[in-house]
């Protein structure tokens, strides 16, 4: 595959849990209901791998990855990165009042790093509502919101900095941002000025400031239709 533009980092481990505790840009009081509404959409996703160490004696390790999730139906089905959960042993999904649930892969794409996992909650989930990603224009304001390392639990505010083309099919599937993630941020969600999900944070360009990248909701959207079309 040709982009116009290359994604040069895959950010790794991903925000563990949001929280509203951090002061938006925009003083709208509207928009803020609205992003507070889309964060009952947001999970945890844990990784776990146990090994034994080469100690004396061997004794036993837990590695542990956090990534987000985003719930895209009610019953139980979560987007998040593939880089988070790829070739991991377990994985779980922790919801926001803190069940711990097992999860299984339904969908993983290693080329748009994106997966599906399925879970099976005690009550139906709040589900994220969908942007038609392909009606952005550069310079639109969009809402990331992260939980980096350097800026814990965080709602950022910026723009569409450009749109990058699949060669191949014409289709949209990446967009880049003003904005200067850090580690920790990538899994995190998107949202337009109604809090809507225009995409998923992916990667960082290593060599720029203030430029990052998030899978485009139409890839996502498009997959999960799909998913659901053939579910059996």
């Amino acid at each position: 595959m040709y982009y116009t533009s290359r994604i040069i980092t895959i950010l790794s481990d991903c925000f563990a849990a949001l929280a509203m505790t951090t002061n938006i840009v925009w003083a709208d009081n509207s928009l803020i209901d609205r992003i507070q509404q889309s964060e009952q959409s947001m999970v945890t996703v844990r990784t776990e791998l146990t090994r034994v160490m080469p100690t004396t004696p061997p004794r036993m390790a837990t590695f542990y990855r956090t990534a987000a999730g985003i719930v895209l139906d009610p019953s139980g089905i979560i987007v998040t990165n593939t880089h988070t959960i790829i070739d991991a042993p377990f994985i779980f999904v922790i919801l926001r009042d803190g069940s711990k649930l097992p999860a299984q892969v339904l969908f993983a794409s290693g080329e748009y790093d994106f997966s599906f996992l399925r879970i099976y909650p005690p009550y139906p989930l709040h589900s994220i509502r969908w942007a038609d990603s392909s009606l952005v224009d550069i310079g639109e304001p969009i809402i990331a919101v992260g939980n980096s390392d350097y800026d814990n639990q965080s709602i950022m505010s910026g723009h569409i900095k450009s749109i990058l083309q699949n060669r191949s099919n014409a289709s949209d599937d990446f967009l880049e941002l003003d904005l200067n993630l850090y580690h920790g941020d990538s899994g995190g969600p998107i949202l337009d000025e109604q809090g809507r999900l225009l995409g998923m944070i992916m990667a960082k360009r290593e060599s720029q400031l203030n430029s990052s990248i998030a899978i485009a909701s139409n890839k996502i959207h498009r997959q999960y239709l799909q998913y659901k079309e053939n579910m059996p």
